[in-house]
């Protein structure tokens, strides 16, 4: 058995969050290549980073998936897009619990209670970046990197303008107070 972490595609940008375990290697092909087809998943990546661990195995007539202690079960047969809709559902509305603040980086929002913020493509991949980097931090290049890959000049005033529209967007639409230090260019989220 082996586990085996994808990227998540939104957009031009590829996010670490998954991993797929699953006993049986017929059933996990199956499964990944059904998620490729849907392109769900972007790329197969061997990394220990991820937000949440999908488990798969098959028992006679169901489908069955987790995360957590949370299971789904499908019978079988099923049309593919309506386990894909499954999966997706299932997946898309797992949260992170930052502070006292709920973050869902599949619909790209921030929430507490009845309030919410919607992130754009970037100010997700910094919170994903920053959420996964959280003990280590990240590195201001690197993270420039992953988030414009196709980009041939490195210009950290880009970055830093981008981590304070999102630091003041949290801050105005949920009083949330985002904040990270840097120190010798290693960029790090600091919860309280």
């Amino acid at each position: 058995m082996t586990n085996t972490f994808y990227s998540v595609h939104f957009g031009i940008i590829s996010i670490k969050m998954i991993s797929i375990k699953c006993e049986d290697e017929f059933l996990k092909r199956i499964i990944t290549s059904f998620l490729e087809q849907k392109n769900f998943i972007f790329k197969k990546k061997y990394l220990d980073k991820y937000f949440f661990q999908l488990n798969f195995y098959q028992e006679e007539n169901k489908l069955n998936f987790s995360i957590d202690d949370d299971e789904i079960k499908i019978s079988l047969p099923k049309n593919n897009n309506e386990i894909f809709k499954k999966i997706y559902d299932f997946v898309s509305n797992r949260g992170i619990v930052v502070n006292n603040y709920k973050y869902f980086p599949f619909k790209q929002i921030m929430k507490k209670e009845n309030k919410i913020s919607f992130l754009s493509e970037i100010q997700n991949e910094i919170m994903i970046h920053l959420l996964l980097n959280l003990s280590d931090g990240i590195e201001k290049i690197e993270l420039i990197k992953k988030i414009w890959p196709n980009d041939k000049d490195i210009f950290l005033n880009k970055l830093d303008t981008h981590l304070t529209n999102l630091k003041n967007q949290l801050s105005k639409d949920l009083d949330f107070k985002l904040k990270f230090s840097s120190k010798s260019s290693l960029l790090k989220l600091s919860i309280y």
